[in-house]
């Protein structure tokens, strides 16, 4: 979608219509979901018919709908759709500097379940040996055995799998700013999703948007992140009842960094307010680079670590009765 958006972006530099920036770029090629959305967007825009109407008409992709709506309602179109478009690169840049980060995690993730699901069938073989010997357990292999056990039960994933569902449901309804505060990754997307907020409002506040009306455009662009539009809303409500932008920033730390409270504060004495979150854009944008960094020389030991001690403990827990019983059969 990123390319998409670019695309349509850079054409609209050459001041066409938007209806025929979308038909030279799709080239009625309607193979493509999102193109044949386009078209019908494009033809909805020839009929006469309302910008914003027509992009929910048109069926398009979600996120590309709501960033059109955004920037159709800023008043200014061309603009702030370059700037919406310069928030998804970043983002597109962020989650594939993520994805790469995962990667190896995840194959770790693969083998660790592969080598469980080993385990968990020898040492019911085991269990089996030593149930014909009549040989006393220790606790660890009776863990072992009660967890094999276990997990070769169909129950035992339905009831898994029924967890996830209801949490998923739970997070989504009750706490919908649970996945920024996960350790590391946490704050990798909330940075993101900060400094998308932050592009916004320096591009709306530059050209003379009141900052309540900012964080109303800001909200309607995350459309698909509840609690940074539930956040940004409420930011609204007290801006257009007078509040400061700098106490505004400090009332609601998961959209804005605590660290930019003074930067805002200092700007607003200067009227340089724009140039405020750009610093802030800039700061982010490193932090970003150290969260990766930092997920790096942390994450992978852990892993390594957690995979290495699970293995140990299996081996224990199958062997060490064994070693009893031979010890006690020789003695």
């Amino acid at each position: 979608m990123y390319e998409t958006m670019l695309l349509i972006s850079r054409a609209l530099q050459s001041e066409l219509p938007l209806s025929e920036v979308i038909r030279l770029l799709v080239n009625d090629d309607k193979k493509n979901r999102t193109n044949r959305s386009l078209l019908r967007f494009a033809s909805l825009l020839d009929e006469g018919l309302e910008p914003v109407v027509a992009v929910r008409k048109a069926k398009l992709p979600r996120r590309l709908a709501v960033l059109l709506e955004t920037a159709f309602k800023s008043g200014n179109f061309p603009e702030y759709f370059a700037e919406l478009t310069e928030t998804e690169r970043i983002r597109f840049q962020t989650f594939q500097m993520l994805s790469n980060l995962l990667a190896y995690p995840c194959l770790l993730f693969v083998v660790t379940l592969v080598i469980f699901g080993l385990m968990t069938l020898t040492t019911l073989q085991f269990g089996v040996i030593y149930h014909d010997f009549d040989a006393t357990l220790p606790a660890m292999t009776k863990i072992a055995i009660i967890v094999g056990k276990t997990m070769i039960q169909p129950k035992t994933y339905v009831i898994l799998f029924g967890g996830i569902i209801v949490f998923v449901f739970l997070q989504r309804l009750l706490f919908s700013a649970f996945w920024f505060y996960v350790p590391i990754l946490g704050g990798m997307f909330r940075s993101v999703a900060s400094q998308k907020l932050l592009v916004q409002l320096s591009f709306s506040m530059k050209r003379g948007v009141p900052i309540d009306r900012a964080l109303e455009l800001a909200a309607g662009s995350f459309s698909m992140n509840r609690a940074y539009r539930k956040n940004c809303l409420k930011a609204a409500a007290l801006a257009k009842k007078g509040v400061q932008f700098s106490e505004i920033v400090s009332l609601f730390p998961l959209i804005f960094p605590r660290w930019l409270v003074p930067f805002i504060r200092t700007a607003e004495k200067n009227d340089t307010i724009p140039l405020a979150l750009r610093h802030g854009i800039d700061i982010l944008e490193k932090d970003q680079s150290g969260i990766s960094f930092l997920f790096t020389i942390v994450f992978l030991p852990v892993t390594y670590f957690i995979i290495f001690s699970f293995i140990v403990f299996f081996i224990i827990a199958m062997f060490l009765p064994l070693i009893k019983l031979i010890t006690a059969l020789s003695g």
